[in-house]
């Protein structure tokens, strides 16, 4: 669901948050963030809603028709993510998030694991994100978490997802042809790559392996990073 204003201009910045039931931080952060009334805001929330997250959505929709009826051109949507396929909600975000050059992330509200796959795109797309941040419950304070580096592809793994990428599901042998190393070499490297979440395998006797959304962010961003270096 997208609010306002969306065709009428080009966004650069995007304020991003984790919904809860409870939208008061999320209108506290909108009133001391210092909007510039041009951003998108942008509401991770669960596929699955409840009355009482439908209310909430509600709620926030009302606060941001009054802030646009002051001359605010802000747009918004609720972005919604499986609560079964952490993989899939982490590419769901990035895709939506790598257009904008500039990202605040406010991690203050929702499920835990909303907080968790929305920390996580953030890391991956950490050239863009300006700031993480929460706001604490004991006190209200408004506190900024540092970013990790998330796991580093290698030359070869991503050679290897990217053959992956492009021809579809193959067992060792096949993808030990394609790119030319040893099985024994291709081996090793699927399985590192299975347990990171970037590669999935299905049947057996051979199995075959294919990339993963959460490999194609992976490789997306490994291959941006290596055009500006």
């Amino acid at each position: 669901m997208v609010g306002a204003y969306k065709n009428e201009v080009v966004y650069v910045k995007s304020i991003v948050f984790t919904l809860g039931f409870d939208v008061t931080s999320v209108i506290a952060t909108l009133s001391g963030t210092g909007l510039e009334g041009k951003e998108h805001l942008v509401f991770i929330v669960p596929a699955t809603l409840t009355s009482r997250a439908v209310s909430s959505q509600k709620s926030l929709e009302n606060h941001l028709e009054v802030l646009n009826a002051r001359g605010f051109k802000l747009t918004y949507e609720f972005l919604s993510v499986r609560e079964d396929d952490s993989a899939g909600a982490i590419a769901h975000i990035y895709n939506t998030l790598v257009k904008y050059d500039e990202i605040l992330v406010e991690l203050s509200g929702g499920l835990r694991y909303l907080i968790l796959v929305t920390y996580l795109a953030a890391m991956v797309l950490r050239q863009r994100v300006r700031e993480v941040a929460v706001r604490l419950e004991s006190d209200g304070r408004r506190v900024l978490i540092p970013l990790l580096e998330p796991s580093k592809l290698t030359q070869s793994d991503a050679r290897m997802l990217r053959e992956l990428k492009s021809a579809g599901y193959q067992n060792q042998r096949q993808l030990a042809t394609s790119i030319g190393r040893r099985i024994s070499s291709v081996s090793r490297t699927l399985a590192r790559l299975e347990k990171m979440g970037f590669v999935s395998s299905r049947g057996s006797r051979p199995s075959t392996f294919g990339i993963t959304l959460l490999g194609e962010v992976f490789l997306l961003d490994y291959e941006s990073t290596k055009k500006q270096e």
